[in-house]
């Protein structure tokens, strides 16, 4: 039976993957001018694939919608403990009939308390639209959303970017404009994988100043042929211990396919996974300050 019901849910992904692809974009509101920096100490960050509300089920389409409202109110409340500065998504829905009729990213939004929101949806058709998500206590600038070119019979992916300021403990006299990307990878296919990278590369390269890249990267750094290994070295961006035990955020064999990379000029000085069940993925949280070195 249960072997039946992977089939299954298999067999329904591939239909739904097949179907037209439409892109749609969501904005994050603008807040009152006052409020138009962050000025903590340390950046806070968090990643988190949402798996669509399911939490640890196997399928959102088998959830009724006030549980899926109820998986994502325990999303919110962990997201809030965190006291995130910068939050980012994947498989992020805005409203879908797969997954209750209604947009998760603003119900997470509301509950956790993050008024700027900026949503990219990769994947659309008749049953879901979905992608990855910023969310922050203040406005966004330069956003923009990228779709990869289609990997059927997998669903479409991509990425989001958002700048946010920043100014520790009002110390600079021009506060830094910190680039935040929210990623995810395919899962079926290294080729498709590299593809997707090199795809984001090509945007990311043009992009100066202090960045860091949030998400599900369906792959790690075990590897010399890794694409996040690639990825890293392409735009010079680091990891937190990149062999490190006790960080795996995905299924019983402990794959650490969700990461936080940074950028020169960036140094980490916290990085954890959290270990709330919201989700069949682990939310990642990091904090971040300014190199002094660079």
């Amino acid at each position: 039976m249960k072997i039946f019901k992977q089939v299954t849910s298999f067999l329904i992904l591939l239909l739904l993957a097949c179907l037209p692809l439409e892109i749609v974009l969501a904005a994050c509101p603008q807040e009152p001018a006052r409020n138009v920096l962050i000025e903590s100490e340390h950046l806070r960050l968090v990643t988190l694939n949402m798996a669509h509300g399911r939490k640890d089920k196997r399928n959102q389409m088998l959830l009724k919608g006030k549980t899926i409202r109820a998986n994502l109110v325990d999303v919110a409340a962990a997201l809030k403990k965190s006291g995130a500065d910068v939050i980012a998504l994947q498989e992020a829905d805005a409203e879908s009939s797969w997954s209750g009729n209604f947009n998760h990213v603003n119900f997470i939004a509301d509950e956790a308390g993050y008024p700027c929101t900026y949503h990219g949806v990769h994947a659309s058709n008749r049953m879901y639209d979905f992608g990855t998500a910023l969310l922050s206590k203040v406005p966004f600038q330069g956003t923009f959303s990228h779709s990869f070119k289609p990997s059927k019979p997998t669903t479409t992916k991509g990425f989001v970017i958002g700048a946010l300021n920043w100014n520790p403990l009002g110390a600079l006299q021009q506060a830094k404009q910190i680039k935040i990307v929210s990623v995810h990878l395919d899962f079926s296919r290294r080729s498709v994988r590299r593809a997707q990278i090199d795809e984001m590369v090509a945007v990311l390269a043009k992009i100066e100043g202090p960045m860091v890249v949030l998400g599900d990267f369906n792959t790690d750094w075990q590897t010399e042929d890794s694409s996040l290994v690639y990825f890293a070295r392409q735009l010079d961006l680091r990891v937190f211990e990149a062999h490190a035990e006790g960080l795996s955020t995905y299924g019983d064999k402990g794959a650490r396919l969700d990461w936080i990379l940074i950028s020169a000029g960036l140094r980490f000085t916290t990085y954890a996974v959290v270990p709330e069940v919201i989700s069949d993925h682990y939310a990642v949280a990091a904090e971040i300050v300014l190199d002094d070195a660079q």
